[in-house]
């Protein structure tokens, strides 16, 4: 849960709220689904719009939703339902909304994580069978081979595309898809990325200003 008073509106101006933000996080089911799982849970019936409707009868104002690259590639529709949903009702309820590009421990592809796609794992990792190998924990080897290679800026997807293009191609029909919602509150680039080597912290801004600037 998170409470704040204002908003960034850029690098140096702030903005102060009328009433103050309480949040939380809110995960969608087919937003947040294992591309390496055979099998996604049914959310309840209603789901979306029961939640929106009880945060607003709490005072809950602003939400946090964790979306994830592997499961847009997963199911492109679905996810985009998805969102569809959750905006509609934040927007019914008057609900802010932080849309997350959510990574937990790398992808579904290299152990239990959640965040980036099998198209861009395949061409640097060689799992027999990740479907099994996707509820064990991720090698320490995989995650820094991963981060190294993702600041280097030489990952690329198995269709020979670079990797932060690729991801910025996603992130910009999510954009499109919920900008001109009123509850659109704004947009995390990515959820705790991970360094390790004490140069990266410089490539990571590279990579935030690559972002920002298109």
């Amino acid at each position: 849960m998170f409470l704040s008073k204002y908003i960034i509106n850029s690098i140096t101006e702030f903005i102060l709220l009328d009433k103050p933000l309480l949040g939380l996080n809110f995960d969608g089911f087919r937003c947040s689904s294992y591309q390496n799982r055979s099998v996604t849970p049914d959310s309840p019936t209603n789901y979306i719009d029961d939640s929106f409707r009880v945060f607003s009868d709490v005072g809950i104002n602003c939400i946090r939703i964790p979306i994830h690259w592997e499961s847009y590639e997963k199911n492109p529709a679905e996810f985009n339902d998805e969102i569809d949903n959750i905006s509609v009702n934040a927007n019914r309820y008057n609900i802010f909304c932080i849309y997350d590009n959510h990574q937990w421990e790398c992808s579904s592809y290299l152990g239990y994580g959640i965040g980036f796609p099998n198209s861009l794992l395949l061409p640097e990792f060689h799992k027999d069978n990740p479907e099994k190998t996707s509820l064990d924990p991720p090698s320490y080897e995989d995650l820094e081979n991963f981060w190294n290679n993702w600041w280097d800026r030489k990952l690329k997807t198995d269709d020979g595309k670079d990797g932060w293009e690729k991801q910025l191609e996603y992130l910009e029909q999510v954009v499109r898809r919920v900008k001109d919602k009123k509850s659109t509150f704004g947009f995390e680039i990515l959820n705790e990325p991970q360094v390790f080597r004490q140069g990266d912290f410089k490539l990571v801004g590279n990579y935030h200003g690559y972002i920002l600037e298109r």
